[in-house]
C-alpha cells in the first residue's frame, strides 16, 4: 500500500521487557502501600492514589502531545499504568467508603472514562488486552447477576433470556468486527490488528471451553436461540473482516469464524436434542473440526506459527482421546505407544508442510 510507512507494534521481546518493567514498578508500589496499609487513613490513601493518577496524566499529556510514534513504548506503558490506576481507584473508593455496588458498575464507569484514551492512543498488545479484558469483564460481571457462574443455584432471570444470553456472548465478535473496520482507517493499524487478533483468540478459547464443558461436565444450559444469535454475530464479524480485507489473511480469518459459528450452533443443537454428552467422540470431533479449521486457515494465510500451534493442539487432543478410549492398562500402554508415534509423525509432517507452504517471513497481513 502507498503512503508513508506506519510504525509497527514492535518486537514481542521488547514489548515483554516494557511490560515486565511496568509490572515491576506496579508491584513495588503495591508492596510499599501494603506494608503500611492499616496505618494509613482511608482519605489519605485515596488522596495519594488520586495524586498518582494526576501525575501519570501529566506525563501522558507530555508524551502523547509530542512524538507519540517515536516514543510509542513509553507512551503505551504510561497508558497502561494510568488505566490500571483508574481501575483500582474505583475499588479503592469502594473499600474506603464500604459501598456495595455490583462489580459491573465500576467496571462500566472505568470503560466509559478510559476507552477514548486507550483506543485513541494505544499502540501495543498490553493496552489492547487491558481494554478487551475490561469489555469482557464488564459484560460477564453483569451477566453474573443472572447466574452466569452460579451453577445449580436459583437466580433471577432476565426479561428476554434467549436474547440476553445470546447478546452476552457477542462482545468479542463486535470488537473483532470493529477493529477490522477501523484498522485501515487509522494511523495505528498494528494496534487494531492486535485488538482484532485478541478478540478472535478469545472467541476460539471460549468455544473450546464450551465444547469441553459440554462434553465432560454435562452442565451446559445453553439455549439454541441464544447460540443462534452468537453464531450470526460470528458470521457478521467474518463478513466485516472479509469486506475490508480480501487478501489471504482476511479470507482465512473469515473462514475460521464461519466454521466456528457452525461448530458452535451444531454443538448447542446436539446438546438440546441429546442432553449432556458423556462419550468422548462428539466433543473430540467438534474440537478437531474447530482447530482443524484454524490450522487450515493459517496454512492458507501462510501463518507458520499459528499453523504449528493449531496442529500441536490437535495432536494433544488426539492423545487425550486415546486415554479416554482405553480402559485397561494394556490398552492404555498400546494406546500410548500409538499416540506417541502419531504425535511424532504429526510433528514431522507439520514441519515439512509449514516449510513448504508457510515459510518463515511470509506471513499474512
Amino acid at each position: 500500500m502507498g503512503g508513508r510507512a506506519q510504525p509497527a507494534c514492535g518486537p514481542v521481546g521488547l514489548w515483554a521487557v516494557v511490560g515486565l518493567g511496568v509490572l515491576t514498578i506496579g508491584l513495588g508500589i503495591v508492596s510499599v502501600v501494603a506494608a503500611n496499609w492499616d496505618a494509613i487513613p482511608g482519605e489519605t490513601r485515596l488522596a495519594i492514589h488520586f495524586a498518582l493518577m494526576i501525575g501519570c496524566a501529566v506525563l501522558l499529556w507530555c508524551s502523547l502531545a509530542g512524538a507519540a510514534a517515536k516514543d510509542g513504548y513509553c507512551s503505551d506503558g504510561l497508558l497502561f499504568v494510568a488505566a490500571v490506576l483508574g481501575l483500582t481507584f474505583f475499588g479503592h473508593v469502594g473499600q474506603v467508603y464500604q459501598t456495595s455496588s455490583p462489580l459491573w458498575q465500576p467496571l462500566l464507569a472505568w470503560l466509559i472514562i478510559f476507552s477514548p484514551l486507550l483506543l485513541l492512543f494505544g499502540r501495543g498488545w498490553p493496552v489492547a488486552g487491558l481494554w478487551l479484558a475490561g469489555v469482557i469483564g464488564t459484560t460477564w460481571s453483569y451477566a453474573d447477576e443472572y447466574g452466569l457462574w452460579s451453577w445449580g443455584r436459583h437466580m433471577p432471570q432476565p426479561a428476554f433470556p434467549t436474547l440476553f444470553w445470546g447478546l452476552i456472548g457477542c462482545p468479542p465478535m463486535a470488537v473483532a468486527a470493529f477493529a477490522a473496520l477501523i484498522r485501515d482507517r487509522s494511523d495505528r493499524p498494528a494496534f487494531w490488528r492486535v485488538l482484532e487478533l485478541l478478540a478472535i483468540a478469545t472467541i476460539l478459547i471460549g468455544l473450546t471451553i464450551v465444547i469441553i464443558v459440554g462434553q465432560w461436565d454435562g452442565r451446559s444450559h445453553g439455549m439454541v436461540g441464544s447460540v443462534a444469535i452468537q453464531s450470526l454475530a460470528l458470521i457478521g464479524a467474518a463478513a466485516a473482516i472479509l469486506s475490508v480485507r480480501g487478501a489471504r489473511s482476511g479470507q482465512a480469518m473469515a473462514g475460521i469464524l464461519v466454521v466456528t459459528a457452525m461448530v458452535h450452533f451444531a454443538d448447542a443443537l446436539l446438546l438440546a436434542m441429546h442432553g449432556p454428552i458423556r462419550g468422548p467422540w462428539i466433543g473430540a470431533l467438534f474440537f478437531l473440526i474447530l482447530w482443524g479449521a484454524v490450522a487450515g486457515g493459517a496454512l492458507f494465510a501462510r501463518q507458520r506459527r499459528l499453523f504449528q500451534g493449531a496442529i500441536a493442539l490437535l495432536a494433544i487432543r488426539i492423545i487425550i482421546l486415546s486415554f479416554e478410549l482405553n480402559d485397561d492398562l494394556l490398552g492404555n500402554g498400546a494406546g500410548l505407544i500409538l499416540s506417541g508415534a502419531f504425535a511424532m509423525a504429526v510433528a514431522w509432517v507439520t514441519v515439512r508442510i509449514s516449510r513448504r507452504y508457510a515459510p518463515e517471513g511470509r506471513g499474512g497481513e
